[in-house]
């Protein structure tokens, strides 16, 4: 499943755009507030101690076209600098269900042969869990930096 961020961030109202202006997030390896219900807990805790925390800008430019982008994923984002983390998370999760509607989101059904390609910067995205536990799976993963 992809989301387009960048019609994410289109479609957001103007009191919502001024908000995430300036704003920067806090993001972990997978320790947003939808983490825990996709990985568990455990698993989460573990992976905190892997990767260090990072902070990125809620609202990115695009490196090649300059077009923003909505930049907050629940699965990494866990709060914002300068924000109690109650509100923190109600907006991650407010931002998550604008970003997550039918209209942004791409469902791909896997055929035998198909390649996708995606932009990183501008998707959020994710496997569906559709997959039957026997069905064998090969990805192979290429990245390609335009800059």
């Amino acid at each position: 499943m992809f989301a387009d961020m960048r019609s994410a961030y289109d479609e957001l109202s103007p009191a919502m755009r001024h908000r995430l202006e300036g704003l920067v997030g806090l993001h972990g390896r997978t320790n947003g507030p939808d983490a825990v219900k996709l990985y568990g807990e455990a698993y989460v805790r573990a992976s905190e101690k892997e990767r260090p925390e990072r902070r990125h800008p809620a609202v990115r430019k695009h490196p090649v076209t300059g077009r923003p982008v909505l930049f907050v994923n629940p699965t990494h984002t866990h709060g914002f600098e300068g924000m109690a983390a109650d509100e923190g998370l109600r907006l991650i999760e407010e931002l998550r269900d604008h970003a997550t509607q039918e209209r942004f989101v791409y469902y791909h059904a896997w055929r035998v042969g198909d390649v996708l390609m995606w932009d990183e910067i501008a998707t959020m995205h994710r496997g569906a869990g559709d997959a039957r536990p026997e069905e064998r799976r090969v990805m192979l993963r290429t990245i390609v930096h335009p800059f």
